[in-house]
C-alpha cells in the first residue's frame, strides 16, 4: 500500500512542527500543553510503539511518535502527531490479542490516511472521520506526518451498530451535517480530556459523545436516527454551520433552526443547557474572523474588514469588537502594528 509522499508534505517531527502542535492543542484548552508522556523514535522507538499492531516505515531511523492520552470512565481519548508509517493488525495478532475496541480519529494535517479493511482501500482526508475497528485485520497507512485526535470506544457500546463497525464500508460522506457535526466533536473532545487537566466529563457525557458516534455509523447504513432530542448533536452541528456560514450577514440562530429543522426554541433550549447564546456564538465568530484580517491585511479598511467578517453595519462592528477585546479595531491594529499586542486575542475581556 506503499504511496509517494508530495515534497510538499513534510516527513519528520521537526522542533518547529511539534511546537506547532503542542502551540496548537494548548491554544484549544486555553493553557500550555504539558509534555507528552509518550514518545517513541528511531528504530526502538517502532518496536515499542504498540503491541496490537505491526508497525514498518519507509525511513525508520526518522520515525517518531508521540502522543496525549486519558482513560475516562467508558472511552478513551487520544491526540497524537508521528511521521509516515504503516500499520497493520492481522489475522494472527487478532486471535492472540484480542481488542474489541472502534478506533474513531479526525485528522487536521495535510496529507491522506488509507485504511484497508478485507479487499477494499478507503482514503481519508483531513476533517474526515476514520473508523477503524481492532477487532478485526487492518492496515493503516499514513503518507505524511500527520496529528490524529479521536476516541477508542468499546464496540458492546455501539448496540445494534455494532454490525456496521465490524463491515468493511466507505467512511461517513464528508458533507453531512451529522458527519461534520461529528468530526467536529470528536476533535474537541479528543484535546479537551486527553490534554487538560481537568476533572473528567460525567458518564453521560461520555454516552451522548457514543451517541453521536452510533449515529455517524448509522448513516452508513441509510438507516435514519433522530438526533433531535441529543443535545450534542444539536451544540456539535450548530458550531459547524457558524464555522461555515459566519460571514453570512444574514446569517443567524433562525437559520441554524431551519438547517436542523427544529424550531428557534429547542435550538436555544440545547444552548441554554451550557449557559451559551447563539447569537452570542455567531457574534463571537464574527469578530475573530474580523481579528484575524485586522492583524493580516493592513490594507483592508475597517469597513471592508466589518463586512468581510459578516457584520451587518460598521457600528456594530466597533462596539462588538471593543466588548470583546477592550478597545476598537483601528486601536487593535495600531498596537498590532507598533509590536504592541499579539495579535491573538487580547484576553480578559471575551465574556463581557
Amino acid at each position: 500500500m506503499s504511496q509517494q509522499r508530495p515534497d510538499d508534505r513534510p516527513n519528520r517531527l521537526s522542533t518547529g512542527l511539534v511546537a506547532q502542535w503542542r502551540s496548537r492543542l494548548g491554544s484549544q484548552i486555553g493553557a500550555r500543553a504539558p509534555d507528552p508522556p509518550f514518545q517513541r523514535c528511531g528504530v526502538d522507538g517502532m518496536a515499542d510503539y504498540n503491541p496490537l499492531v505491526e508497525l514498518s516505515a519507509d525511513e525508520p531511523d526518522e520515525f517518531g511518535a508521540m502522543m496525549y492520552a486519558r482513560t475516562l470512565s467508558k472511552v478513551t481519548t487520544y491526540c497524537a502527531l508521528h511521521t509516515p508509517l504503516r500499520l497493520e493488525r492481522t489475522s494472527e495478532l487478532v486471535r492472540d490479542r484480542p481488542y474489541e475496541n472502534l478506533v474513531v480519529l479526525v485528522s487536521s494535517l495535510r496529507g491522506h490516511t488509507t485504511v484497508r479493511q478485507g479487499t477494499r482501500d478507503f482514503a481519508y482526508l483531513p476533517g474526515q472521520l476514520v473508523f477503524v475497528n481492532f477487532a478485526v485485520p487492518y492496515s493503516h497507512y499514513c503518507d505524511s506526518v500527520t496529528d490524529p485526535m479521536g476516541l477508542i470506544i468499546p464496540i458492546d457500546l455501539l448496540g445494534r451498530q455494532r454490525h456496521t463497525a465490524e463491515r468493511a464500508r466507505r467512511p461517513v460522506a464528508s458533507h453531512t451535517l451529522l458527519s461534520r457535526a461529528a468530526a467536529g466533536f470528536v476533535t474537541r473532545f479528543a484535546v479537551d480530556t486527553a490534554i487538560s487537566v481537568a476533572p473528567a466529563p460525567p458518564l453521560d457525557t461520555e454516552l451522548a459523545a457514543v451517541d453521536l458516534i452510533t449515529a455517524a455509523l448509522a448513516e452508513l447504513n441509510f438507516e435514519s436516527y433522530r438526533l433531535e432530542d441529543n443535545a450534542l448533536f444539536v451544540h456539535e452541528a450548530a458550531m459547524d454551520l457558524i464555522e461555515r456560514h459566519h460571514r453570512d450577514p444574514e446569517f443567524s440562530p433562525d437559520v441554524i433552526a431551519e438547517e436542523l429543522h427544529l424550531s428557534r426554541r429547542q435550538v436555544y433550549r440545547n444552548f441554554e443547557k451550557a449557559g451559551e447564546s447563539v447569537a452570542g456564538l455567531i457574534a463571537a465568530r464574527r469578530v475573530e474572523t474580523a481579528r484575524e484580517m485586522l492583524a493580516l491585511d493592513p490594507d483592508l479598511s475597517i469597513g471592508e474588514v466589518a463586512v468581510a467578517a459578516g457584520f451587518p453595519t460598521v457600528a456594530t462592528f466597533r462596539n462588538r469588537f471593543r466588548s470583546h477585546y477592550g478597545v476598537g479595531p483601528r486601536e487593535f491594529r495600531k498596537l498590532v502594528e507598533e509590536g504592541g499586542v499579539d495579535p491573538d486575542p487580547i484576553p480578559g475581556d471575551g465574556d463581557r
